[in-house]
C-alpha cells in the first residue's frame, strides 16, 4: 500500500534539493530528487537575502521533478535554518491539591507555564531584545518533571502537594517563517510543513532506538552548523555554530585570490582529489596540491571545531558518548580529527552519518549519498513520519492567527502561539480558616478554584485537544475558588425563648464572644479567632444571662490525697434543678422550663470529701441514772494540723484519717458526771459488776458505779 506523497525541500545557502518520498509497507521509497546550485549568493548563513532568486530556483527544480515523475506538486515541507533558532530553558513549579492524582491537563498546564518562562528569560537576552515580539515557540522537550523536590519519570497519576517541571524550547523569528513562505508562494507552493534542520537531520539520522546514548549530532553545512544533544531517550539541547564550510571557502578564495564559486569547487575537490587546477581572478594559472590547501585551511578548519566543541560542551556539560556529522561541511578534511582531538575522545567515536546506513531506504543520486543527503531526507521523512497540521488559520477568541507547528498541533500550542499568558491558567483554590470554637479547633475550607473553559468548535475540549484548519477557539482562564467565609449566624443560628428562674420570667438569648468581644450574629469570623458561645437555652448560657458571674458556672475539679490515695471531686459553685431534676451547667433546657438554683461555697469543704468523721452518743448506767456520752468517729488531719469537716479543701492536701471504735473508756463519765473528790477516801469504780479502772471500755447500756469506800 501507497501513503501520500511528499515533496521535500532542503533550502540551503550553497544549494537547494529536492526530493519526493512516499511510505510503502516495505519502507521508504525515494520517487525522484534534483539539486539546483544558486547562481547568485540569495542566501547567506542560512537565510533567504533574495527571495525571488531562491523562488526561481525552486520553481526550476518543481518542474523538473513534476516533469519527470508525472505528477503536479501543490505543496512542500520545508525547514528553517539553525542559524536562526533560539533556545530557552523554562522551569515552572505549583502547588496542588494531595487529594487527586495527578492529570494530563495539569501537567500541560504546568509544560505551557515552564515554555512561558522560558520565552520572558528569552525575552530578556540582548540576541532578542529588540524583536522579541517576533519570536515564536515552535516546540519544547521535557528534561525533567519533579514531585515532593524529587526528581521523577511521570506526573501523571501520582498525587503530591508540589509537582514541578523543566523544559527547554526552541523559538523561532517569523521574519525566517515570512521569507520561507514568500519564496514558496512565489514558486506556486503551499507549505506543507515546517520543522528545524537539526529536528529534521535528527530525526532520520539518530533515531528513538539510539537515544539512549548520550550523542551529539552537528550538521555542518554552507552558512551555519547546527547541533543536537540527545541523551537518556530524549532531545536535551538544540544550538546553532555561525562557521561552516563558507568560512573554509572565504580562506581558499582569499588565499588564493578566487572568486568565491571557484574557491567553492576548489574545496569540494580536496577530498577526492590530490593535484588541483584553477584560475584566479587575474587568470593565473594555479598547480596546487591538496595537502598544501588543506594545511591553508587549518587554521579555519581549528576554528570551527573548537566552536562547535565549546558549544557542545556548554550543553552537555560533559563529552558525549560520540559524536555524528552531517552536511556537506562534514566531508572537509580534518574536521573529524579535530572534533576528536577538541573532546579528547577517540577518532572511532566521531563518524559520518550518510544515507547509505538508513534501512529500508534505496538511494540512487550521489549528490544523495553522502553525509549532505542526510538533511533534505530527513526533512521529507519527519513530514512523513510526523504527520503535520500544516500552517492554518484558526481563530482564538475570535482573533484569526496564522500558526505553525512541529508535530501534532493542540489546543495549547495555538493559545501559546498567539501570544497569551498561560502560567496560572487554572483558578486557585481560596483561602481557607482556622477557628478555634469553644476551645476545639475547626477548619473551614475556601472553595475550590475552576478548570478553565475550553471550547473548540462549540464543543468542550482540553489543552491537549488536536486542532485544524478552520477550527475556532474559545478559551476562558479559571475562576479562582472564594475564600471561606464564616459568620455568627452560620455557628448558633437564632436562637431565643423564656424560662422561669427562681419564679422569675427571663427572656434569654444567645451570646457570642470573638476574640473575648461580643458579636452580632451578621458578623464575619476572621481567620485564626478565638469563638466563645453558649446555645441560649443552655443551663450556664441561661444563668448567665441572669447575672450570675462567669466563675461560678464553670466546674472546677479539685483533689487531694486520704491516707495516701487520691481523690478527685467535680464542684459546681451552683446547685441548680430544672423542673425538679437536678440538672448540669451544659444541659439543654427546653424553653418555659422552671429553673431553680442555689448558692454552695465557691470551695469544696472537707466534708464534701470526708464521710467517716463525726461523732455518736453512747448511753450508760451511772449509779442508777442514764447519762450520754459524746464520741468522735474519727480524727482528722489536714497537712498534719487537726482539722474539722467544715473547714474548707486546699487543692492537693494531704488528709490522714484515723479511725478509731465504737467504744469508750470509764473515765469519758467524768466529762458528764460529778464525782466530788475526796482525799481520805479511796475511789471504787466497777463496770458491770466487775472492778474497773479509768481505761476499763464501757459501752452502750454499761451499769456503772463509782463510789468512795469507808475509812
Amino acid at each position: 500500500m501507497k501513503l501520500k506523497k511528499i515533496f521535500a525541500l532542503d533550502i540551503g545557502t550553497r544549494k537547494i534539493v529536492g526530493v519526493v518520498m512516499e511510505k510503502t509497507d516495505s519502507g521508504y521509497e525515494l520517487l525522484g530528487s534534483e539539486m539546483m546550485e544558486h547562481t547568485t549568493r540569495a542566501m547567506v548563513d542560512g537565510q533567504i537575502h533574495d527571495v525571488e532568486a531562491v523562488a526561481d530556483t525552486i520553481k526550476k527544480i518543481k518542474q523538473v521533478l513534476e516533469k519527470r515523475l508525472q505528477l503536479e506538486l501543490k505543496e512542500a515541507a520545508v525547514a528553517a535554518a539553525g542559524r536562526s533558532l533560539q533556545t530557552a530553558g523554562g522551569k515552572a513549579e505549583r502547588r496542588r491539591s494531595v487529594l487527586n492524582e495527578v492529570t494530563r491537563a495539569e501537567v500541560s498546564a504546568l509544560e505551557i507555564e515552564a515554555v512561558q518562562y522560558a520565552q520572558a528569560q528569552l525575552a530578556r537576552t540582548e540576541a532578542v531584545s529588540k524583536d522579541k515580539n517576533n519570536y515564536f515557540c515552535v516546540g519544547y522537550s521535557v528534561v525533567k518533571y519533579f514531585l515532593e523536590g524529587q526528581e521523577i519519570i511521570n506526573l501523571i497519576g501520582q498525587r503530591g502537594e508540589v509537582i514541578g517541571v523543566e523544559i527547554i524550547a526552541t523559538f523561532l523569528p517569523r521574519v525566517v517563517v515570512d521569507s520561507l513562505f514568500s519564496a514558496l508562494s512565489r514558486a506556486g507552493l503551499e507549505v506543507y510543513s515546517l520543522t528545524l534542520e537539526p529536528i529534521a537531520a535528527l530525526s532520520i539520522a539518530i533515531p528513538p532506538e539510539m537515544r539512549m546514548l548520550n550523542l551529539a549530532l552537528v550538521d555542518i553545512g554552507a552558512g551555519t552548523s547546527d547541533l543536537a544533544i540527545v541523551k537518556n531517550g530524549n532531545v536535551l539541547a538544540y544550538a546553532m555554530v555561525p562557521y561552516a564550510g563558507d568560512e573554509i571557502t572565504e580562506c581558499i578564495a582569499s588565499e588564493y585570490l578566487l572568486d568565491f564559486y571557484t574557491a567553492e569547487a576548489m574545496k569540494r575537490q580536496l577530498a577526492s582529489q590530490e593535484e588541483i587546477e584553477a584560475a584566479d581572478i587575474l587568470g593565473n594559472k594555479l598547480a596546487l596540491t591538496a595537502d598544501e590547501v588543506i594545511e591553508k585551511i587549518h587554521p579555519v578548519v581549528q576554528t570551527i571545531t573548537a566552536s562547535i566543541v565549546k558549544q557542545i560542551l556548554e550543553l552537555n556539560m560533559k563529552k558525549p558518548d560520540a559524536v555524528v556529522c552531517v552536511g556537506g561541511g562534514s566531508l572537509t578534511p580534518g574536521i573529524t580529527e579535530e572534533l576528536a582531538e577538541y573532546l579528547a575522545i577517540s577518532l572511532r567515536r566521531v563518524g559520518l552519518r550518510t544515507p547509505a546506513q538508513f534501512e529500508k531506504m534505496e538511494i540512487m543520486d550521489s549528490y544523495l549519498l553522502g553525509p549532505q543527503g542526510v538533511t533534505p531526507l530527513g526533512i521529507a521523512y519527519h513530514a512523513i513520519s510526523n504527520p503535520p497540521a500544516p500552517f492554518v488559520k484558526v481563530t482564538v477568541n475570535e482573533r484569526e492567527l496564522a500558526l505553525w507547528n512541529v508535530g501534532d498541533f493542540t489546543v495549547s500550542s495555538a493559545l501559546l502561539s498567539s501570544g497569551m499568558n498561560l502560567g496560572n491558567i487554572y483558578g486557585k483554590p481560596g483561602l481557607g480558616k482556622t477557628v478555634e470554637i469553644n476551645g476545639a479547633v475547626k477548619t473551614i475550607k475556601g472553595e475550590m478554584g475552576q478548570p478553565p473553559t475550553i471550547k473548540v468548535n462549540g464543543q468542550d475540549a482540553s489543552l491537549d485537544s488536536l486542532i485544524s484548519d478552520g477550527d475556532h477557539i474559545e478559551f476562558h482562564r479559571g475562576q479562582s475558588g472564594k475564600d471561606a467565609r464564616l459568620l455568627v449566624a452560620d455557628l448558633v443560628g437564632d436562637l431565643h425563648g423564656q424560662v422561669r428562674v427562681n419564679g422569675q420570667q427571663v427572656k434569654v438569648q444567645t451570646r457570642v464572644l470573638v476574640n473575648s468581644l461580643p458579636a452580632k450574629r451578621e458578623d464575619e469570623i476572621p481567620d485564626r479567632a478565638k469563638v466563645q458561645f453558649r446555645p441560649a437555652n443552655s443551663l450556664e448560657s441561661i444563668l448567665h444571662q441572669c447575672g450570675l458571674p462567669e466563675h461560678l458556672l464553670v466546674e472546677s475539679i479539685y483533689y487531694c490525697y486520704i491516707n495516701g490515695e487520691k481523690r478527685t471531686l467535680k464542684w459546681k459553685p451552683i446547685a441548680a434543678k430544672v423542673n425538679g431534676q437536678e440538672a448540669e451547667m451544659s444541659q439543654i433546657v427546653p424553653f418555659g422550663s422552671d429553673i431553680l438554683y442555689a448558692l454552695r461555697p465557691t470551695t469544696p469543704l472537707l466534708k464534701d470529701f470526708v464521710t467517716e468523721s463525726g461523732v455518736y452518743d453512747i448511753r450508760v448506767n451511772v449509779n442508777g441514772e442514764t447519762v450520754t456520752i459524746q464520741k468522735e468517729a474519727a480524727l482528722i488531719l489536714m497537712d498534719e494540723q487537726p482539722a474539722a469537716l467544715e473547714n474548707k479543701i486546699k487543692q492537693g492536701a494531704r488528709i490522714t484519717i484515723d479511725k478509731k471504735d465504737n467504744s469508750a473508756i470509764l473515765s469519758d463519765v467524768f466529762r458528764v458526771v460529778d464525782i466530788k473528790p475526796s482525799v481520805q477516801r479511796r475511789l471504787i469504780m466497777k463496770v458491770d459488776g466487775q472492778n474497773a479502772g479509768f481505761t476499763t471500755p464501757i459501752y452502750e447500756d454499761s451499769n456503772i458505779e463509782i463510789t468512795w469506800s469507808e475509812q
